[in-house]
């Protein structure tokens, strides 16, 4: 064969697959058929592409479905911009260096769980098929990763410089000898528990937010931790009252006093803004 043989079919190589790419594409974006070769091309083709990676369509069809099933009256293009954020947050997590691990869903599902498993399972058959793998890809995980970044904003005490100083006023008012309990009365952002003195109750292990509930299992029992803790809620001063053994197992009597941050999603937004998203849909 020519060279001029050999560039004509290379050409005419080229321009069957770029038809034949136009076409799939078209199958992709245009149906909702749900044959092998369509399920394969929207698992390919980008319903928005971000800085780091993209968004498919397949992905897109998979939390609408998610969202109706929730909510009929959803609206789509909603999702979509969820799961834009979403994936953003997620970015900006691994870009402020806030590694998600395995043990971050562990403690995340446990805390959904504890004490009430069989409502767990109804809720996953309800609206994931009961495939935990879907919740935790388009619920857990970015609930994870937002806290992730909630705990990394309130820790910055500057930025929250009026939320830092009413706990450490807090904690100054404990050392100057004040009652735990009215201090919570006055102070607390926890309405329900801060009428109560901060009183939790008995809690067993799962029944805090992880962040929480690791500070409440290090600190010493019968003593104020002197320390503000961060969760991403705000700021938490911490009584771990006493422990006891309830059906078998460890419990701890808790009391806390809860000050919020604000200013949370005015930083995310700003944060944000610095990622490119191409949506093609």
């Amino acid at each position: 064969m020519t060279e001029k043989g050999k560039k004509k079919k290379f050409l005419f190589a080229g321009l069957g697959l770029a038809i034949f790419f136009l076409i799939s594409a078209g199958l992709a974006y245009g149906t909702n058929l749900n044959d092998t070769i369509t399920k394969v091309f929207k698992r390919i083709y980008p319903a928005a592409i971000l800085a780091h990676g993209y968004i498919s369509i397949a992905d897109l069809d998979q939390a609408r479905q998610i969202a109706r099933k929730l909510d009929p009256a959803t609206d789509p293009n909603k999702v979509f911009e969820e799961l834009i954020k979403s994936r953003e947050k997620m970015q900006l997590a691994r870009n402020l260096h806030l590694n998600f691990d395995s043990g971050n869903f562990s403690d995340e599902i446990k805390f959904y769980t504890t004490g009430r498993k069989q409502k767990y399972d109804q809720f996953l058959n309800d609206y994931f098929s009961g495939d935990e793998r879907l919740f935790q890809n388009y619920v857990l995980n970015p609930q994870v990763y937002d806290s992730l970044l909630k705990i990394k904003y309130n820790s910055n005490f500057a930025a929250n410089n009026d939320a830092y100083n009413k706990a450490e006023n807090v904690l100054a008012k404990l050392d100057s000898g004040q009652k735990f309990e009215d201090l919570a009365k006055t102070y607390s952002d926890d309405k329900v528990s801060g009428q109560l003195g901060g009183d939790l109750g008995f809690v067993n292990a799962g029944q805090l937010l992880p962040e929480l509930e690791k500070a409440v299992m290090s600190a010493k029992v019968g003593e104020i931790k002197k320390e503000i803790v961060i969760s991403r809620l705000g700021y938490h001063i911490i009584y771990p009252v006493e422990t006891a053994q309830q059906n078998g197992q460890k419990v701890w009597h808790v009391k806390h006093v809860l000050i919020q941050t604000q200013g949370y999603d005015s930083w995310l937004t700003t944060q944000l803004s610095k990622f490119a998203v191409w949506r093609i849909l």
